[in-house]
């Protein structure tokens, strides 16, 4: 037995440690502005899945619409939840919802890809029929002394009129204890789903709206969205420290001001979105995208939080589509900050969606589907992008670029095979272009 311990004893350390090992290089984190996958700085980029659910409630995909990400080389979804869906009668959880949504989150493991759980809502859950738009809160949630809700065309002209305006009004107060009954939705949600093993973090809500406040939001953003910000991250606390992602009101979106403080606690991550005027009234300004972009960054390095935009995009009709969204692109990647397109749905279903009927990506998601800089091991010095080409330079070990499977990818003009590639040179230059045929 004495010439056995020490073995037994060596052979727990080996399988303790390599276990303990593997789950640290598995673990999402925060460390100032940037997400890291263990030692590891990561840029996240995908899409969000999807604008359809709104209506269908369980996204479209299949397996194989999951694992053709993988081909674009992203490594990153957005995925929409519902209230209504979660709770459709107050107090009772719908656990065959939860089960779906599951088996969604199951087929993304062993592919690279990384899943946000998002809250969605807009509207306050009210369906504007021009547009088929409206999601989140169920129906029992709404305040029944609010005025009848207009439907509004368009859609988003809804939020500036009193009945969507009093109901989140009422949301705010807690009314009926309408806040008190989600976060104990969200607790249900965090409860269910954060042991899955592609999950990295949780949405609080999507495009909070300040309610009467919405024409002046500094104190609805620092004293009731923030409260209700720390009351959802201090419950979400006694299940996980996966990431927690938040946002500011929507109008954000456009270039107005906002206000908000960064909410308490680590491990969270600035999601704002990113959607210039512009860019749906005609040529969209760079001078919009970049004022946008960096008013939100400001909040990113004054709170040494990590930024990821949830949301961007342009209408797949718009002839300009592709010139648009590779700006917008090329700005959040020069900055090594993620981003999900808006939104994995095919042409015959939606303006925005990014595919068409048969999975081939449009004018509007083209540019996204290149090569970059996945994992870091170092200090940035510089990331350009030009039509075809990416110049990238760091300081440290290593970095790890992800070249898409459809694309045939050269290396200071020396062509790679590897869809990730390892690259310990200081300076590189990457180049691509499409491959002829499809795989």
């Amino acid at each position: 037995m004495k010439r056995l311990y020490p073995l037994s004893v060596l052979f727990f350390t080996l399988f303790y440690c390599n276990g303990k090992n593997k789950i640290e290089s598995e673990k999402f984190w925060q460390n100032k502005i940037y997400i890291y996958k263990g030692e590891e700085k990561i840029l996240l980029r995908g899409v969000n899945i999807a604008h359809t659910a709104k209506r269908t409630i369980i996204p479209w995909v299949q397996r194989e619409d999951i694992e053709r990400l993988r081909k674009f080389g992203l490594n990153f979804i957005r995925l929409t939840l519902f209230w209504s869906a979660v709770e459709p009668e107050r107090g009772k959880y719908d656990k065959n919802y939860i089960e779906k949504i599951r088996e969604i989150l199951r087929w993304v493991d062993g592919l690279g890809i990384y899943v946000l759980i998002d809250l969605h809502q807009d509207i306050y859950g009210f369906h504007a029929t021009h547009s088929n738009e409206g999601d989140g809160p169920p129906e029992w949630a709404r305040d029944p002394e609010c005025p009848p809700f207009k439907d509004l065309d368009p859609w988003m002209l809804n939020y500036l009129d009193e009945s969507v305006s009093c109901q989140f009004e009422s949301f705010w107060n807690d009314k009926n204890g309408v806040q008190t009954a989600y976060i104990n939705m969200f607790e249900y949600v965090v409860q269910q789903l954060h042991n899955e093993k592609g999950v990295i973090g949780f949405e609080i809500i999507n495009e909070p709206w300040p309610g009467y406040e919405w024409n002046d939001t500094e104190k609805w953003e620092n004293e009731k969205l923030r409260e209700f910000y720390n009351k959802v991250i201090k419950i979400t606390r006694k299940y996980t420290q996966k990431l927690i992602f938040y946002e500011t009101h929507p109008l954000s979106d456009f270039g107005y001001p906002f206000y908000l403080q960064k909410p308490d606690g680590n491990n969270l991550v600035y999601a704002p979105h990113i959607y210039p005027i512009s860019a749906f009234l005609g040529s969209q300004s760079q001078t919009d995208t970049l004022s946008i972009f960096n008013k939100h960054l400001e909040h990113s390095l004054k709170y040494e939080v990590p930024m990821l935009v949830g949301e961007y995009g342009v209408a797949w009709e718009d002839p300009e589509a592709y010139e648009k969204v590779k700006e917008q692109i090329d700005i959040f990647d020069s900055n090594f900050v993620g981003s999900a397109v808006w939104s994995y749905d095919k042409s015959s279903k939606y303006d925005l969606a990014i595919i068409d009927d048969f999975g081939n990506p449009l004018s509007n998601f083209v540019p996204v589907i290149r090569p970059y800089p996945e994992f870091l091991k170092g200090e940035i010095k510089n990331i350009k992008y030009l039509q075809n080409e990416l110049t990238f330079e760091y300081e440290g070990d290593y970095f790890v670029l992800r070249c898409p499977k459809i694309l045939d990818c050269f290396i200071d003009s020396e062509k790679v095979s590897e869809e990730q590639i390892k690259i310990s040179k200081k300076k590189v230059s990457v180049s691509w272009r499409w491959k002829d045929t499809k795989e």
